[in-house]
């Protein structure tokens, strides 16, 4: 009987670990890549206009929303889910804002 609670503890003990595990590389994943995209949709926003030519805006802009979208499937597929799922339209989320700053 001991056994039987002693595995089903370790196996349940395992899962935990590697619940946190997966939490804690979505993380750092999210913040890694993620502040790339939005530091480069912010740079675009503010500086890019004057330091860069209007075509390299534009690709500098896709870029950030392509980085935003390679983000959120990397998490979902770290956190085994479907990478097609609905989700993935928040990695749009640092494109989208500095949108109207850059069409303005």
């Amino acid at each position: 009987m001991t056994d039987r609670r002693s595995k089903a503890w370790r196996e349940e003990e395992e899962r935990r670990l590697e619940s946190v595990q997966r939490i804690i590389i979505s993380a750092l994943v999210g913040v890694v890549l993620g502040s790339f995209s939005a530091v480069l949709a912010l740079y675009l926003a503010v500086r890019g206009d004057r330091d860069l030519p209007r075509d390299s805006v534009l690709g500098l802009w896709y870029m950030s929303g392509v980085i935003g979208l390679v983000t959120a499937v990397a998490i979902l597929v770290i956190q085994r889910r479907r990478p097609y799922s609905p989700w993935v339209v928040l990695g749009l989320l640092p494109m989208l804002v500095s949108a109207y700053w850059i069409f303005t």
